[in-house]
């Protein structure tokens, strides 16, 4: 499993610290006992056209017996992308892009961006949903979302990001706020976000 840790990093400076970064140390998800560190693992991360390897801490619940990777806030479960750059191609798509020519744009292959916007697509009742509740757990209310379901997720995730930064709360942009959200499970495959910030 994973939790998302929000890390006010980018990539270039998280990629520099390597394993010197500190990562906060975490609770159990499902018992809520304190985790111990349990060693690293390495993950490439895809920032437009170039990758970068990344080192990602995991943690282990003694109680338990489960590990769990704490990924930081722009990273994606199950995504070689970084969240900024598949959300800015969502966001041009449903504005009317192809996705053929947002993959010439971005240097990626056209099956990758193309399977951005299908998952998002099929996910994005669901998140628009997951999300706006999240907006009205925190600010109360929320505006009208739209029928389009993929206009109203990206108007949900715009919502989060507006109610966190009236906060003092700048996390990254509209898609790495629903990122933390979902738990790191965004755009992942064959997994439904968790709510994990409900």
């Amino acid at each position: 499993m994973a939790i998302v840790w929000v890390c006010g990093l980018g990539v270039d400076a998280y990629h520099s610290l390597g394993r010197g970064i500190e990562v906060p140390r975490f609770d159990c998800p499902a018992c809520g006992l304190p985790m111990v560190f349990w060693g690293w693992y390495a993950r490439y991360l895809r920032v437009e056209s170039w990758c970068r390897q990344v080192s990602i801490r995991r943690q282990r619940c003694q109680a338990c017996v489960i590990s769990h990777a704490v990924l930081p806030s722009f990273v994606t479960y199950q995504r070689l992308d970084e969240v900024s750059v598949i959300g800015a191609g969502i966001e041009a798509m449903v504005a009317g892009a192809g996705s053929r020519g947002m993959a010439e744009s971005l240097g990626l292959p056209h099956t990758t961006v193309r399977d951005w916007r299908r998952r998002f697509s099929r996910r994005a009742v669901l998140l628009a949903a997951g999300v706006a509740a999240v907006v009205v757990a925190l600010t109360g209310s929320v505006d009208r979302l739209g029928a389009d379901s993929e206009k109203a997720a990206l108007s949900a995730m715009a919502a989060a990001w507006q109610s966190l930064a009236s906060w003092g709360r700048v996390i990254g942009n509209a898609f790495v706020v629903a990122n933390v959200i979902c738990g790191s499970h965004l755009l992942s495959t064959n997994t439904d976000p968790p709510w994990a910030l409900a």
